[in-house]
Parts: C-alpha cells; sequence; structure tokens
C-alpha cells in the first residue's frame, strides 16, 4: 500500500504521518526534507537544486521527481509501502508521480485529504507557542499554558514562529487551496480519495484513517 497524506498547513498532516509510518511499517517519504538533505549533503542534485533556490527560483517538477526516485529506488528491495508527504502538489507531479510507479513497480498511491475549515487552521496556527527551551507546542486557543508566555514544561519562555501571523497564514492557505485542488479533482476523478474531518482531536483523525484503509486496501 501506498499513501499519499494531503492537507493545509496546520491540519495535522505531521502528526498523523508519524503514527501511520509506525503502524503500518511505511517508510515517509517528505520531499521538503529530501531536498534539504540533499543540499545539506552536496550532491549534485542537491548542488543543482541550491543553485535554483539562491536565485529565487521555484525547484522544478523534473528536479523533484528525479530527487525522489533516488531516494526510493534504493529502498525498494526493502518495502513496498511508502508514504508521501508534500508530493504532488500539482497535477504534472501527479502523472510524475504515476510514472514513478510504473518504473519502480509500485501501487499507485490513495490519497488521504484532512480537512479543516480556514477560520480553525488561523486559530491552530496564529495561536502556536512553541517553548524556546524544550521545544514543546501549545497553543493559545486550544491549549493554553498555566501562566501566559511560560512552558508548562519546562517554565522555559514561549515564542511565535514568524510565518504564523494572520496576514501570512492566510496567504499560505490561498496557495494552498491554488495548488490542491486540481490535485484533489485528479484523484477523485480515479476513485482514490478519501476526504476526512480533521477538525477533531489527532485520536479521532487517526481513527477515521485507519478505517478507510482497513476497509478499502
Amino acid at each position: 500500500m501506498n499513501l499519499v497524506l494531503f492537507g493545509p498547513p496546520g491540519s495535522g498532516k505531521g502528526t498523523q504521518s508519524e503514527r501511520l509510518v509506525h503502524h503500518y511499517s511505511m517508510t515517509h517519504i517528505s520531499t521538503g526534507d529530501a531536498l534539504r538533505a540533499a543540499i545539506r549533503a552536496r550532491s549534485p542534485l542537491g548542488i543543482k537544486a541550491q543553485e535554483v533556490i539562491s536565485r529565487g527560483e521555484l525547484v522544478d517538477d523534473d528536479m523533484v521527481t528525479d530527487l525522489l526516485e533516488s531516494i526510493i529506488a534504493p529502498k525498494r528491495k526493502d518495502t513496498d509501502s511508502f508514504l508521501f508527504d508534500g508530493y504532488p502538489r500539482t497535477v504534472e507531479q501527479v502523472h510524475r508521480l504515476d510514472g514513478l510507479c510504473e518504473t519502480l513497480n509500485l501501487v499507485p498511491p490513495a490519497v488521504i485529504n484532512l480537512h479543516v475549515p480556514e477560520e480553525t487552521i488561523l486559530l491552530r496556527l496564529t495561536g502556536r507557542r512553541i517553548c524556546g527551551h524544550c521545544g514543546a507546542t501549545f497553543n493559545a486557543y486550544f491549549r493554553p499554558t498555566r501562566v501566559a508566555g511560560v512552558c508548562d514544561v519546562c517554565s522555559g519562555p514561549l515564542t511565535k514562529r514568524v510565518d504564523d501571523s494572520p496576514e501570512t497564514t492566510r496567504e499560505r492557505l490561498r496557495v494552498y487551496s491554488s495548488q490542491s485542488a486540481p490535485v484533489l479533482d485528479t484523484y477523485g476523478e480515479r476513485g482514490v480519495l478519501y476526504t476526512i474531518d480533521a477538525t477533531a482531536g489527532a485520536d479521532d483523525v487517526y481513527r477515521k484513517i485507519t478505517r478507510i484503509i482497513e476497509e478499502n486496501y
């Protein structure tokens, strides 16, 4: 089984990815992590990607797909089950992933879409607070600390990410929506798209995901 986990920033993809990878023994493939690792390693592809990024340009579909293939191909002897996080983001990347699955003899993925209303996402992200010492995460609206601005775990100071401002968050959601809608439509037409309400707690969302997997795959 292969899976694409979709969802806007703040939808809980990271939390669900960790649990799914552990429970189903899947290999987690994050294009963002892979790209940063290639750049740090100064691999030929990483050097090329760094040059593109340094010019203020986006890494193109060819480069991202080549990167994915370079990661997945060596792992094929050990597994045939991958969880894709952050890819595909465009319809063109959907077709590239189709080709990659064919080349590497992988089953085409099912797609789980975590739906969360925009206003809830705004509260989740603009209310997020992170401890500067231990990294514990809280939320001013949903999980406030006992003392405002002070970590419940280590009493360290809480900070707010610069990109968690309302203006930046709305722009991130706008970009996500414009990119994701055609991708979700494409997978919906194939009958492999499952959209769930992800506004509840992480345990409830996880149960919904595993129910879909176990009933259909």
